[in-house]
């Protein structure tokens, strides 16, 4: 099932959308005009996500701080074709047909993980000890699809190449987040 809504998306902004959620005894916030997605359900508690507005088909870059709680936070980037709207799950991500990344970070793991799929074969490209506390990744592809990340201050990491379009999303386990703080397409340099 493909990626369809009547909302308008093409272009990517830093908001969530289609956001649903499966918690129970807890809270799912939409906080900073929609910019910032939370969980406050149980330790290891239901998931709870939502979409980034709009889509990718060429350079992008989308700027985002993971959070650093006990359940896993995430951000996946999937084919728009392997995405149902209704189903923000990580079978999206590991569609064999398509490329997808996915960013995760917790606290009780104490762990920052960058994976790729590349037609389904699922390889590790961050395994870092240590998660991102209000650390800035920036996530982009530039005009060669070369698709990289930057964790705060530290070195630019190459994913791979990748000219798939893409829809990006939010599926963590609670308690979570993920703030969007820049999302949009166009001609990246990074300085």
């Amino acid at each position: 099932m493909s990626y369809s809504n009547n909302l308008e998306w093409g272009s990517l902004a830093p908001q969530w959308v289609s956001v649903k959620s499966d918690t129970v005894g807890g809270t799912l916030d939409l906080i900073n005009y929609g910019s910032k997605i939370q969980s406050t359900d149980v330790n290891n508690g239901a998931e709870a996500g939502g979409f980034i507005k709009g889509s990718a088909s060429g350079q992008f870059k989308i700027q985002f701080k993971l959070g650093y709680a006990w359940g896993w936070s995430n951000l996946y980037a999937a084919n728009i074709k392997a995405v149902a709207q209704n189903s923000l799950s990580q079978n999206n991500y590991l569609n064999g047909n398509y490329n997808a990344v996915t960013f995760y970070n917790n606290s009780s793991n104490n762990k920052f993980k960058v994976d790729k799929s590349v037609l389904g074969v699922v390889t590790s490209v961050t395994d870092q000890t240590g998660g991102l506390n209000n650390i800035m990744i920036t996530f982009w592809r530039d005009s060669n699809n070369v698709v990289k990340y930057k964790a705060g201050a530290s070195a630019e990491v190459t994913i791979g190449t990748f000219a798939d379009h893409w829809v990006f999303y939010t599926s963590p386990q609670s308690p979570c987040s993920c703030e969007l703080l820049a999302a949009y397409n166009e001609n990246v340099t990074l300085s």
